[in-house]
């Protein structure tokens, strides 16, 4: 398991366990950059990039 693979699934238990337990969770982005890029022959292509700013709540109701 790669070290992204580790976070993803330790960030998945957390948010899981805190919504069955109808927890509000925040997330506040200022200049977060999201970039992909693919494997190409002579090395890697970037694929696009993305900016985020702002909020972003997830509540679960009881």
């Amino acid at each position: 398991m790669t070290e992204e693979q580790e976070w993803a699934s330790l960030l998945s238990e957390v948010f899981d366990r805190l919504t069955t337990k109808h927890a509000a969770i925040t997330y506040e982005f200022k200049d977060l950059v999201v970039a992909g890029e693919k494997k190409g022959p002579s090395g890697p292509i970037p694929t696009g990039k993305v900016t985020l700013n702002g909020k972003l709540t997830i509540s679960t109701s009881k």
